[in-house]
């Protein structure tokens, strides 16, 4: 089973295995020390699979009405045909409301994640009210980033949560890691106090094939074959993407970002609230998701 990013594939020397922590092992109680070390904490079945599958098919049976998914809707197949824009006039206030159904909130906003992230910080945290629900259908990925130009305005104790509702072989597309990214000086002077909002002028991606990336700095893409429940945590200045889902079975990727914060720390007001305006003020119509699944994305 082969990488592809952009339809170039991935050399299997250029690949990595994420490490594994676990919640229920006493060794690894210190996260934010191996957060730290790695920029990263991969947390198999962090959230229990009945509640994934539940918000998973809320989420499906949205797209199958839409006519994005094929019958039977929990198989997650992509019809390659849309109704989005027919029967709903405004793209955000249909992904609001995919994105605010009481099933999915219950893990992103939920005591569960909320108490994972209270022992990385050290005190109480709290989940972005906005939050980036991804449904990848075939030929998609995204581009390689750091996050920090997105949600570092306020405060830079932030945490980004990856959270996995389908399975995630190699050709369904799952993140990758670029192994010791987060220590590259290079790239965290090159997005020091960057903001995409207010610097349209820059990208926010970096504009280099992650292969090529990875052989200039002797690095590996880190990745795993993800399963529903699991988690991929990392911080704003850990380099990541995703490979393309480029699956036979046509099966769409649905994964879930939402970033954690401590409580005592300010909050951006993009991101929390009712109704909540995201990066550049425009709601949940500026995501990629809203976009119907038969068409490209943009790329910041």
């Amino acid at each position: 089973m082969n990488a592809l990013i952009g339809g170039k594939k991935v050399p299997n020397n250029l690949l990595g295995e994420l490490k594994k922590s676990s919640l229920s092992n006493s060794k690894d109680t210190d996260f934010s020390d191996k957060l730290k070390e790695d920029g990263y904490l991969f947390i198999p079945n962090a959230i229990d699979v009945s509640e994934i599958k539940t918000a998973r098919n809320d989420i499906f049976k949205k797209l199958n009405e839409i006519d994005e998914l094929e019958d039977p809707f929990n198989d997650g197949i992509f019809s390659g045909r849309s109704m989005r824009d027919k029967i709903y006039k405004d793209r955000g206030t249909f992904w609001e409301s995919v994105s605010s159904s009481k099933s999915l909130r219950s893990i992103t906003n939920g005591k569960n994640l909320e108490a994972i992230f209270s022992k990385i910080f050290d005190e109480p945290a709290i989940g972005f009210d906005f939050i980036f629900l991804r449904a990848v259908a075939g030929g998609k990925f995204t581009h390689m980033h750091c996050d920090s130009g997105f949600f570092t305005r306020s405060t830079k104790k932030v945490l980004t949560c990856w959270l996995v509702f389908t399975n995630i072989t190699l050709d369904k597309g799952p993140l990758f890691v670029v192994e010791g990214s987060h220590k590259f000086d290079d790239i965290k002077k090159q997005f020091l106090d960057f903001d995409v909002a207010i610097h349209k002028d820059r990208k926010a991606t970096i504009d280099v094939h992650p292969v090529q990336f990875a052989k200039e700095r002797n690095s590996k893409l880190l990745t795993a074959d993800f399963n529903p429940g699991d988690i991929l945590i990392f911080g704003m200045q850990t380099v990541h993407g995703t490979f393309e889902n480029h699956a036979k079975d046509k099966k769409i990727r649905l994964t879930c970002d939402i970033r954690f914060q401590p409580k005592s720390e300010p909050k951006d007001l993009r991101y929390f609230g009712i109704n909540p305006g995201g990066t550049t003020g425009a709601g949940y119509g500026e995501l990629n998701s809203a976009r119907p699944l038969n068409e490209d994305w943009h790329i910041r």
